[in-house]
């Protein structure tokens, strides 16, 4: 043992200062541990915590959102199907409508041509009535010049009457 501490010693290597430097870390580590490793430690442990649980409320946070971008196109999706079927229905009501009103329309005009002609055929008998009339007077009004006589009411009312039963 001599040998080494002599072949240190050339060196310039003292066991002793060696010893003392031991010592002074076991000393100031010992003092590190307890009062400062300690609290930096439970500082580091404090901010992992901080940080791992920054993480997990941040997954939590993409997982919510995913979810709710997923609900709010199913929403969308469903909106559109409901829209379609809205328009969908709203088309039939209004070919329903086009084709009641249509055939309102028709039953209309119906009765409009219906209406028309009768009114024609009420028009019609009345024309024929003072057609009739008129050539009973111009028949009267004939004979009498042919005759030269006048007519009193009562053979007027025959004669018209039996001209236009001749005339029918």
């Amino acid at each position: 043992m001599q040998f080494i501490l002599d072949t240190l010693g050339k060196i310039g290597f003292e066991w002793q200062m060696a010893l003392f430097n031991l010592i002074n870390f076991l000393i100031l580590f010992w003092i590190l541990k307890r009062y400062a490793f300690g609290p930096v430690m439970k500082v580091l442990k404090q901010r992992h915590k901080e940080v791992s649980d920054s993480v997990e409320n941040i997954q939590k946070a993409k997982t919510e959102l995913q979810m709710s971008q997923q609900k709010s196109q199913q929403l969308i999706d469903e909106a559109k199907v409901e829209a379609n079927g809205v328009v969908e229905a709203a088309h039939e009501h209004a070919k329903k409508l086009s084709g009641t009103m249509k055939e309102k329309a028709k039953e209309e005009i119906e009765l409009l041509i219906s209406q028309a002609k009768k009114n024609i055929d009420i028009d019609k008998e009345e024309m024929r009535e003072d057609l009739r009339k008129e050539t009973a007077q111009l028949v009267v009004a004939a004979v009498e010049k042919v005759i030269g006589e006048k007519f009193d009411k009562k053979k007027d009312e025959a004669f018209i009457s039996k001209m236009v039963s001749s005339i029918k």
